[in-house]
């Protein structure tokens, strides 16, 4: 249930995501590149776990952050990089659930934390 629900909230997210850069693009006066929901299929049956689905849409909004954070840094356009910007947190929040999802499921080890110093000085 959880997977389904990280699911729809990542598609979500990128239905938001798209439709503010195909607006921007259509006030430029510049064409926006065609979706590929085509590609999507009718089955209800999945053929991966949901170990490697999770995995797979956790990396995919990894690279999210990562070339939204390139093109924020190239870009000389404030108006596109504010629209990168706002979906950085979103984005990042998506990332952070799906790798709840994996550690709760004992799919991937808790990242690393910095020590808890006030509680070694208390010890």
């Amino acid at each position: 249930k959880k997977v389904r629900e990280l699911f729809v909230k990542g598609e979500e997210l990128t239905d938001k995501i798209i439709e503010g850069f195909i607006q921007k693009l259509h006030q430029d006066n510049l064409p926006s590149p065609s979706l590929i929901d085509h590609l999507v299929t009718t089955s209800t049956t999945s053929p991966f776990s949901d170990k490697l689905m999770v995995f797979h849409k956790m990396d995919m909004f990894s690279m999210r952050v990562r070339n939204f954070g390139n093109s924020m840094a190239v870009n000389g356009r404030r108006d596109l990089a504010l629209l990168y910007a706002k979906s950085l947190k979103d984005i990042s929040d998506f990332v952070n659930d799906a790798a709840d999802i994996m550690i709760e499921n004992g799919w991937m080890e808790t990242p690393p934390e910095a020590a808890d110093r006030e509680d070694l000085a208390s010890e």
